[in-house]
């Protein structure tokens, strides 16, 4: 159970996401936007492939690749 404390520190962080599905294909793409941080941002990844039960291991981790914007 999450307390009024914890309550207060997530109020104000919303993470909106974008859902596309490929009916054709099964394919499934989601794009999370509203991350504080990279940090932040592959925080919640591990934990939402964890949870799904897919191993995970992010580019960087794997790679020394540049970020291209």
């Amino acid at each position: 159970m999450i307390n009024e404390k914890d309550k207060e520190k997530y109020k104000d962080k919303l993470i909106t996401a974008m859902v596309f599905h490929a009916e054709d294909t099964g394919g499934l793409v989601i794009h999370l936007n509203g991350f504080e941080s990279q940090e932040h941002a592959n925080n919640f990844c591990k934990k939402l492939m964890k949870n799904s039960g897919i191993e995970y291991k992010s580019v960087k981790e794997m790679f020394d690749l540049p970020t291209i914007h």
